[in-house]
């Protein structure tokens, strides 16, 4: 992890990450979803995803990032924010909704926390053309032989995706002060967060929720005290903050 950064800075000479907010980008996602979570790991049926899209009730109420393959204008991953709906904040989001029983009681329980600066970040997946890590093979977030490239450098990218599309919408919880992050995780990815200096904190137990997953929650202050005490990671959203910030004045997300 320590050559994260270093791996980060030439990101824009190979990916293009984007907020998806036309229905061509949204397209891409949900092929990429399609491809990840029904062809691949049989997360959900084929049958229930018409067109070889897969979406569900819960993608009207996100924020989506799609990180496109600049030389094959391929989707490499996707990954989306999910916020409470203003009109109806007491509705469940999916961890409280398919994952309940797994949740520990007490102070962290999400029916603690505001609903109005709640959010959950799921679906992260990255397309098996760019999986290169060997030995994660078995992950949707992992790494396989895919795509063939001759640039080292690019080839170093590629089982990064996963935690370029993480900050991204970490950063995006930052910009919407969202002050409770959620996520449903598979353990080495948390392990290599935390390791990072993310202060995630574990609030359930894990359980089979495409495939062995738990619950972890993230608040907006402990994003901003990991920054300040850990340099890499500030040399991290030092890099993908511009990125995400930029993308949120493009799509009206923020004032410009």
């Amino acid at each position: 992890m320590k050559n994260f950064g270093e791996l980060i800075a030439p990101f824009q000479n190979y990916f293009q990450i984007l907020i998806a907010d036309t229905p061509e980008l949204m397209e891409q996602v949900h092929r990429v979803r399609y491809e990840v979570f029904c062809q691949e790991f049989h997360f959900e049926q084929e049958e229930n995803c018409p067109g070889g899209l897969e979406r569900d009730e819960y993608d009207d109420q996100a924020i989506h990032f799609l990180i496109m393959h600049r030389s094959s204008a391929l989707p490499a991953g996707c990954v989306r924010l999910i916020q409470t709906r203003p009109a109806d904040p007491d509705a469940l989001l999916p961890i409280e909704r398919y994952c309940a029983a797994s949740l520990a009681p007490g102070e962290g329980h999400p029916s603690r926390m505001s609903r109005s600066g709640l959010c959950e970040i799921s679906r992260l997946a990255v397309s098996g053309r760019f999986r290169k890590r060997r030995g994660e093979s078995g992950s949707p977030l992992g790494a396989s032989e895919g795509i063939q490239v001759d640039d080292e450098v690019e080839y170093r990218i590629f089982p990064l995706l996963s935690f370029t599309l993480f900050l991204a919408v970490l950063s995006m919880s930052v910009i919407t002060r969202r002050r409770d992050s959620l996520a449903m995780m598979e353990p080495w990815l948390a392990r290599h967060l935390q390791l990072m200096g993310f202060s995630f904190r574990q609030i359930g137990d894990v359980t089979d929720y495409h495939g062995a997953r738990a619950a972890f929650h993230y608040t907006l202050d402990q994003a901003l005290t990991d920054k300040e005490r850990r340099p890499m990671l500030r040399q991290l959203f030092d890099l993908i903050d511009p990125l995400i910030e930029a993308e949120a004045r493009r799509t009206g997300l923020v004032r410009q």
